[in-house]
């Protein structure tokens, strides 16, 4: 927990020193549009949106009761309406949760509490057994609100990887642990996109390509060639003629359109990104493997970040068979070290060979 604590503080110094650059205006207005694109990624509403967006600094009122109250009652108002509780929220419970977003900590840590507090008593309130928490709109939109107080992203759920589940007989420490952890990486993952947020009106000029980046792109190409072979051989014993090629292309380039992935779009408009490609190809199906490092940032910020997906082709056409969430995926620090990210980025790259595998072996 407190490494991620760390990166996020580290994270956000970078975020705060390119967000200076910009007017207000022109800030409030990326975030509105990164965060609707974000909940329109996942089938939300602009009204879910707005419930998880503060007012700009100053202009937000003081996180009081009737503040939650009214913050519930949009929640509940939701269309189409997460789960609510079974009872309505009484001031004395707005009051407990105002009190649970004020307390003194990071502000991740803060955040978490409120969340897990307000999560705590709406499942006391419609008598459930279990968390459920991604199902609640009002502490995704408390938690969120906490963060942007303290100078902080908006807080993004992502459906693909919720946040761990309180489990009886769990020790509540280490599940509050846990549940930090994942607010920290969500909060990277905010920060990160802020940081590459750009009009996409100018494309970017190509220049010197950071070592950071160079020594990434190139681990990652030699541990998916390392992994090639073992992947070929499972496959062949399914299928005789399968095969496992691996190739490595510079986003840049438009050389070999064939180990281009399908679009997806990048963190920054027109930043430098490379790509290391394994191709998995059986009677009757091919699948791509792309592990991506892309630089962050217009000017680039020195922020790299590390993304996987996975490409199935089969006679009726080619459909995205995976794709890591915001929060699996690996942000790489300018003050890193070759070294730093590397586990997290093998584990990462492991993650979605064993997925593509996988995906293959049941078609």
């Amino acid at each position: 927990m407190r490494a991620e604590l760390t990166d996020v503080d580290r994270l956000r110094e970078i975020w705060a020193r390119r967000l200076q650059r910009n007017p207000l205006t022109e800030r409030t207005a990326a975030r509105r549009a990164l965060t609707h694109d974000r909940v329109q990624e996942w089938g939300g509403g602009p009204e879910l949106a707005e419930l998880l967006l503060a007012a700009p600094a100053g202009a937000e009122p003081p996180l009081t009761g009737p503040y939650v109250a009214t913050l519930a009652g949009r929640a509940a108002g939701l269309p189409p309406s997460p789960r609510t509780s079974g009872a309505p929220l009484t001031s004395e419970h707005t009051l407990a949760l105002a009190e649970a977003a004020g307390i003194t900590a990071h502000p991740v840590v803060r955040a978490a509490h409120a969340y897990a507090e307000c999560v705590r008593l709406m499942n006391e309130l419609d008598g459930s057994e279990s968390e459920g928490e991604a199902l609640h709109a009002l502490p995704w939109a408390l938690a969120s609100r906490v963060l942007q107080r303290a100078d902080h992203p908006p807080l993004l759920l992502d459906p693909r990887t919720p946040p761990p589940v309180f489990r009886k007989g769990e020790d509540p420490e280490e599940h509050f642990a846990a549940l930090v952890a994942h607010f920290a990486r969500l909060v990277i993952e905010a920060l990160r996109r802020e940081i590459g947020w750009s009009p996409g009106n100018l494309p970017m000029t190509g220049g010197r390509v950071p070592p950071l980046a160079v020594a990434t792109r190139r681990r990652v190409m030699e541990h998916v060639r390392s992994r090639s072979a073992p992947v070929e051989l499972l496959l062949r014993a399914l299928d005789p003629a399968a095969r496992a090629a691996v190739s490595s292309e510079d986003g840049e380039k438009d050389t070999d359109r064939d180990a281009v992935p399908p679009p997806r779009r990048p963190l920054t408009h027109g930043a430098a990104q490379w790509w290391t490609r394994m191709e998995l190809v059986t009677e009757g199906a091919i699948l791509n493997l792309y592990v991506i490092v892309q630089e962050v940032g217009d000017p680039p910020s020195g922020v790299l970040a590390v993304t996987a997906d996975t490409h199935l082709t089969m006679p009726d056409g080619t459909r995205r068979a995976w794709e890591t969430s915001g929060g699996d995926s690996v942000t790489v620090l300018p003050s890193d070290s070759a070294d730093d990210r590397w586990p997290r980025i093998r584990e990462l790259v492991d993650e979605a060979i064993s997925r593509a595998v996988d995906e293959l072996t049941r078609v």
